[in-house]
């Protein structure tokens, strides 16, 4: 199952404008700490050096954003792309800072971002790939919270999991019917939240 959500909880970037509190901070870094720490490991860092990059790449963020006055300008640019910016360049100081430290040469995935448009696709990919399985697993974790437990669970087994519809149907204690319509349920409510999404502005 893939679903394409390309929109930014503008409420949360938002509040994130001109300092913030502690709470929303928190948001802010569970929303895309995940996300930023998987693209990072999927360009060959290691945890602990993924975890710095993140935590660089987070604060520089955070610094941005106290100083805005005005709510973030779209106009010139959308989020997603500035944010990838900013995740890149972090990563590629990790990278340095690591093969100077070791006195080592090594292959930075980066280092040829800004002058080989290949490569500079290929991380773009990444990030890209990274940012929708973030939006869909924060979708899902809000549908989860909403539906009835029994039928999120239906959904889980056969639409994530790929479990026979029989199967589950058998492991609940429900019909194939049921199954079926617990996909349908999960995946209208899912649509329905990125419609809202829509509805805030790409």
């Amino acid at each position: 199952m893939i679903l394409m959500i390309t929109t930014t909880n503008l409420s949360l970037l938002e509040r994130m404008r001109g300092g913030s509190d502690e709470r929303t901070w928190r948001e802010f870094f569970r929303t895309y700490s995940p996300m930023l720490m998987s693209f990072a490991r999927r360009l060959g860092l290691s945890d602990a050096d993924a975890d710095d990059a993140v935590q660089e790449t987070l604060l520089a963020v955070h610094a941005a954003f106290r100083k805005m006055p005005e709510p973030f300008d779209r106009t010139k640019g959308r989020f997603k792309s500035w944010l990838r910016g900013i995740a890149k360049h972090k990563v590629r100081d990790v990278q340095r800072r690591h093969q100077k430290d070791a006195r080592i040469e090594q292959h930075d995935v980066l280092a040829g971002a800004g002058a080989d448009p290949e490569t500079s696709s290929e991380v773009d990919a990444l990030f890209e790939l990274e940012w929708q399985r973030n939006l869909l697993a924060r979708a899902l974790e809000q549908v989860a919270r909403e539906v009835d437990p029994a039928v999120y669970q239906a959904f889980e087994l056969y639409a994530v999991h790929g479990n026979d519809p029989n199967k589950v149907a058998k492991l609940l204690g429900v019909s194939r019917n049921a199954v079926y319509i617990s996909k349908t349920r999960v995946l209208k409510r899912v649509s329905r939240i990125i419609v809202e999404l829509q509805e805030q502005g790409s």
